[in-house]
């Protein structure tokens, strides 16, 4: 039988074995540990976290939806400056545009990416309607573009 720290090293090599075969770079790596765990590194991670972190990248190498997946992020007070928050309708324009683009909905982390590129937050939570418009406007712009190079391509 192995010890904890076996395991907990055999979670550690599983975890950046799944990042490796999908192909992340580090930034993608980093981001992906920050917003599943809060950690930028697996040392800094309890078991529990990495047992999870593991479990979401084998979801997503087999093309399966995160857990627990699909939920609106809640409005966070950090960030809004009073600004209005996104409707309803956003939310579900988002979800479906992620849906489109192969994610697994409104917690996936290439999302995150893409709002923090967009719109400059650290969460969806901090989103106001302004900046949720553009980060549907650059996600529809973004899945425009691909659709465009995969006629090319075939």
């Amino acid at each position: 039988m192995k010890n904890t720290a076996q395991l907990r090293a055999a979670l550690i090599g599983k975890v950046h074995a799944l990042a490796k075969r999908m192909g992340y770079d580090e930034a993608t790596y980093r981001t992906v540990l920050l917003t599943q765990t809060g950690k930028t590194s697996c040392r800094e991670m309890s078991d529990r976290q990495l047992s999870r972190l593991a479990e979401a990248l084998e979801c997503l190498s087999k093309g399966k939806p995160l857990p627990d997946a699909g939920k609106p992020p809640q409005a966070s007070a950090n960030g809004l400056g009073g600004q209005m928050l996104p409707t309803a309708k956003q939310w579900e324009t988002l979800a479906g545009l992620t849906s489109r683009a192969g994610w697994s909905g409104l917690d996936d982390f290439r999302l995150l990416a893409f709002a923090r590129h967009t719109a400059k937050v650290a969460d969806l939570g901090e989103l106001s309607r302004a900046a949720m418009s553009k980060v549907i406007s650059g996600l529809t712009r973004r899945l425009a573009q691909l659709k465009a190079a995969a006629k090319v391509e075939g």
